[in-house]
């Protein structure tokens, strides 16, 4: 009795199909991505790592004895050091500079330093009378307080200083009448109104609320600000995890949740939130949980974590446009009673005072923010705009400041806002909490923030998740023709879409390309100057003719008007990229196209 062998479906293959067809599936395409967003984020946490490290070009004097000064710097030593004030009991001097003083000086110990730090004068910069041109030869503590806001009774200080060191000029040993006269010339100088201005209070430090203390306690809690920079740099790895979630469950998992962790990974800002400690990353995870909550149908839930905006108040009032404009009132009321329980939570820890020293620090930085030369650089706001373009910044900071300036910079915050606002409430449809309208009034909220800077960027991906939320709205792809050559006869006219596929031409050649959307574009181009261009350091400079050809001759202006503009983080092009997206939105919403869409 003889049997057919059953045909296997191994059979003829050298590797088994059973092995390798899972190649085709979701399933392995899904690992792809996954396995593309490990790779990226590796990258990505080395960087951060390894950022700060000591530079084998430095001679061996500069090396930190620590290794890296990721921490040193002001970014992350500003926000570890309010949660540290709260934690050391020192909440209701939150804002005072000589306690500040005293809580660096205990976290940035001598000894972490290069030797070129520790061989200076280990004594606060107000209190010596020689100065270093070269920063980085100062102690860690004395970089951040040089940084932050306000400043110390130098005179005083300095008066109170040589009054206690003037007697040992002179010991008693040598000769007892000037050691006596010296004594008793520092008891007379060392008045008790010096005595009180030393005392009073200089307020001053970073520039954060006292709800920023609270969230950032439990960096506090870790005594070495090195290890609490390496917790949150972690930390912020996994809050970008969770803001690609949130995308997922905003687009309703249209975007995937690898793809949406893999966008923000690359998009503007995260590699500066990295490398630096700051905050922008839990910025964003706020701004997306928050409406993703909101549009699943849960808007108090929604307003409440939006609510936590408290730690960053200038976003707080930027994003109220949204739902303010949407007539979420429910939104609104759980935002304003969570972020006024948050700022109620803070006071048997800081007090009332505190907060009005806060306003006090930050009208100081607001007229800071007006002249520097760095934060006006590496700000994003629409207000730096024509500041960078009309300030003279060889001149001193009190020199700078023109009319012009600032009156340009308030009409363009004030195209934007009141384009944004009329055009929502005329056009925009508010039953949507996704696509072109909702997008639209996102990217102005974002654009109108009073106060940001280049990391800040990244919260703009919420506004491009909500506009693209329906992904296959905004990649449909349009053909173009272009032809070499003499026009063939047989084909459409090149001014025309060409069909696919074209015939062979005997002479010249036809070449067909894809146009992608406009958002589309946009967002790649956002991708490269951040992941490409940056590392370049492109730099262009436009001068104006007249000027310039009259700028030597006698009575004139000895100065050329010159507009630069770059690729690293000193230039805004990522802002001028998301203006001309906001201008395309605020077209297509007039024009009505979302609700054409919507009805076809």
């Amino acid at each position: 009795m003889s049997s057919t062998p059953t045909s296997s479906p191994d059979r003829g293959y050298v590797i088994p199909a059973r092995l390798w067809s899972w190649l085709g599936t979701s399933w392995a395409f899904a690992g792809l991505l996954w396995l593309i967003v490990l790779v990226v984020g590796a990258t990505f946490t080395y960087r951060a790592l390894s950022w700060f490290d000591n530079s084998p070009l430095l001679p061996t004097e500069r090396h930190r004895a620590d290794g890296n000064g990721g921490h040193a710097q002001i970014d992350f030593g500003g926000q570890w050091l309010m949660g540290r004030m709260l934690v050391t009991g020192n909440g209701r001097e939150l804002y005072h500079r000589q306690r500040q003083w005293q809580v660096l000086r205990a976290g940035y110990p001598d000894a972490a330093e290069a030797p070129s730090q520790r061989n200076g004068l280990a004594v606060p910069r107000h209190l010596t009378t020689s100065t270093r041109p070269d920063d980085t030869l100062n102690h860690d503590a004395d970089n951040l307080m040089g940084w932050f806001m306000g400043s110390d009774p130098a005179t005083e200080w300095k008066t109170v200083g040589g009054a206690s060191v003037a007697p040992l000029a002179q010991p008693p040993t040598v000769n007892p009448f000037v050691a006596l006269a010296l004594e008793q010339h520092a008891s007379d100088v060392v008045t008790p109104e010096i005595v009180a201005k030393v005392n009073e209070p200089s307020i001053g430090g970073p520039l954060y609320p006292p709800v920023h203390a609270i969230f950032y306690a439990p960096l506090g809690l870790i005594e070495n600000p090195q290890h609490a920079y390496r917790a949150f740099q972690a930390f912020s790895l996994f809050v970008i995890l969770l803001c690609g979630l949130g995308v997922k469950v905003l687009t309703r998992g249209r975007v995937w949740w690898s793809v949406a962790t893999l966008c923000i990974l690359v998009f503007p800002g995260t590699r500066g939130a990295l490398d630096l400690g700051q905050n922008p990353t839990l910025s964003l995870c706020i701004l997306i949980w928050g409406w993703a909550l909101t549009s699943r149908g849960y808007p108090v839930a929604g307003g409440m974590v939006w609510g936590l905006f408290a730690f960053k108040p200038v976003w707080a009032m930027s994003f109220f446009l949204v739902p303010l404009l949407m007539r979420k009132s429910r939104v609104c009321v759980a935002m304003v009673m969570t972020g006024a329980m948050l700022g109620a939570l803070t006071l048997p820890f800081v007090g009332l005072e505190t907060w009005f020293e806060w306003l006090k620090v930050g009208q100081e930085a607001a007229a800071l923010y007006k002249v520097n030369d760095n934060w006006i650089h590496l700000s994003r706001d629409l207000h730096g705009i024509p500041r960078r373009a009309l300030y003279d910044f060889t001149k001193p900071e009190s020199a700078r400041e023109t009319p012009l300036g600032n009156a340009l910079g308030w009409v363009l915050w004030g195209v934007v806002f009141g384009g944004t606002v009329l055009i929502y409430l005329a056009r925009g449809d508010r039953k949507r909490m996704t696509g072109l309208s909702a997008g639209f009034l996102f990217l102005g909220a974002y654009l109108t923030c009073y106060r940001f800077m280049y990391y800040d960027v990244l919260l703009a991906a919420a506004a491009l998740a909500i506009l693209m939320a329906e992904p296959r709205r905004f990649l449909r792809t349009g053909v173009f023709g272009l032809t070499l050559g003499d026009p063939d006869p047989r084909v459409p006219s090149d001014r025309e879409l060409l069909p696919l596929p074209v015939p062979p031409k005997p002479f010249g050649a036809r070449m067909l390309g894809y146009v992608n959307s406009f958002p589309f574009t946009i967002l790649m181009m956002l991708y490269l100057l951040e992941n490409s261009l940056s590392g370049m350091n492109l730099e262009a400079t436009v001068g104006f003719g007249y000027y310039a050809s009259h700028a030597t001759e006698p009575g004139g202006s000895g100065t050329t008007p010159r507009v630069l503009t770059g690729t690293n983080v000193k230039h805004p092009l990522d802002t001028f990229l998301l203006l001309a997206l906001w201008v395309w939105c605020a077209w297509r919403v007039l024009r009505g196209d979302e609700r054409r869409e919507d009805a076809s």
